[in-house]
This record gives structure tokens, sequence and C-alpha cells, in this order.
């Protein structure tokens, strides 16, 4: 269950930033954005299923609370599920928003732009975040 979590959950958070990566017009953001707010709940179901089911695997064991790579990768995707349940949703919303407001042209409004770097900064966080998590859980480096 951990490890079929974990895909679920790391996957998408890795593929979401490749989603807006080619938006060139106000459309394709649009498209982009409906679909990230679709596939909005992978990483919040498999997030919670893998840190429910870390936290259970530390009850199991609980010498692993006493383990700094444990507490430190728990405290890692808890921050990245406020990331992705949180911050992203609400960036998806403003620029939804801001794309509606736009009346003319497909091209994409500064306000948008602004916004979208905005959430791309997050991903950017979220995925160093999951590396880094990755890399406590593998090695267990302390």
């Amino acid at each position: 269950m951990h490890i079929i979590s974990a895909v679920i959950a790391i996957s998408s958070i890795v593929g979401s930033p490749l989603i807006m990566s080619g938006v060139r017009t106000a459309e394709q953001a649009k498209f982009g954005l409906a679909m990230q707010n679709k596939l909005a709940i992978l990483p919040k179901i498999g997030g919670s299923l893998l840190l429910l089911s870390g936290l259970a695997l530390g009850l199991m064991n609980t010498s692993l609370f006493r383990e700094l790579w444990y507490v430190a990768s728990i405290a890692i995707f808890f921050l990245i599920l406020i990331i992705l349940a949180v911050f992203l949703p609400a960036g998806i919303k403003h620029q939804l928003a801001l794309l509606q407001q736009q009346t003319y042209g497909d091209a994409l409004p500064d306000s948008y732009r602004q916004s979208r770097k905005r959430s791309a900064r997050l991903e950017g966080i979220a995925n160093f975040a999951v590396f880094l998590s990755l890399i406590l859980m593998v090695f267990k480096p302390f």
C-alpha cells in the first residue's frame, strides 16, 4: 500500500508541471488548468495514503520516530501535501479566473503569467521536496 501510494502521489506531483510547460495560448492554458484541476485528486489521495501508511509503519515500529530521516521525511511530505492541497488549487482557480476575464485574443495576459510563475515556483519546491524525501527514505543518511 505504501509503495502504490508513493507511485500515485509522486508521479502526479512530478507530472503536473509538464502539463503546463507547453502552454502558449489562452485556450491551451484553460485546457491545461482544467486538466490539472481534474488530476489534483491524485496527489491528494495518494499523498494522504502515503502519509498515513508511513505513519502506520512508524506505529508498527516505534523506533522509527527516533530516526531523524523518518521524522524529516514525514515533515517534508506534510509540506508537500499543503502545497498540493491548498496553494496550487488556489492558484489554479485564480489563473482560470484571470483567463475568463480576458475578452480579446488568444494571448496570455501578463497577470496570468505572473500567477503562473508563482505556481511554477511552488511546483518546483514540491518537486525538490519529493526528491529530498525520496533520498531520505532510500538512503536513510541519519
